[in-house]
């Protein structure tokens, strides 16, 4: 299954990194079955039964802020791209290295592909009616909303 598939990724990222004096993960996954209902405009996958897979470490023990990034993108991009997986949208996500290989998460090419553009312009159209001077259109969230650079 894609369940043990993520985990078993994740377990073998995991050993690997007891060889390195960089970062060494320090807490295992974790994992749950949720019920998505068909209740909200943005929601990154449809209803049903899902499992959601998580990956924890504390950040503070790698020797730098590179080393836990690296990683967490390593994993995050078998999920995605071998597994077809979706986002954690309340964790971090969308890791990318920039030209500089300089790796951070919610990166502008994958965070504008969550929604779909009729899902963000279905909430966008809702906003306006709801909050017509912008007063909560800032932050993160507003990302989530663009349009993918073309």
């Amino acid at each position: 299954s894609k369940a043990f598939a993520a985990m078993d990724y994740l377990r073998k990222v995991q050993l690997e990194s007891k060889k390195s004096k960089d970062f060494v993960w320090n807490l295992p996954g974790e994992f749950r079955f949720v019920h998505v209902q068909d209740s909200a405009v943005l929601q990154p996958v449809p209803k049903g039964i899902w499992v959601n897979v998580q990956m924890i470490s504390f950040a503070d023990l790698a020797r730098n802020d590179q080393a836990w990034k690296r990683d967490f993108k390593q994993v995050e991009d078998f999920w995605v791209k071998t597994l077809g997986a979706q986002p954690h949208m309340g964790k971090l996500f969308g890791f990318d290295a920039s030209a500089e290989g300089e790796v951070q998460p919610f990166a502008d090419s994958y965070s504008c592909t969550i929604y779909s553009a009729e899902q963000k312009s279905s909430f966008l159209a809702y906003r306006d009616q709801q909050d017509p001077e912008g007063l909560f259109a800032t932050g993160l969230g507003m990302k989530f909303l663009e349009p993918c650079a073309t």
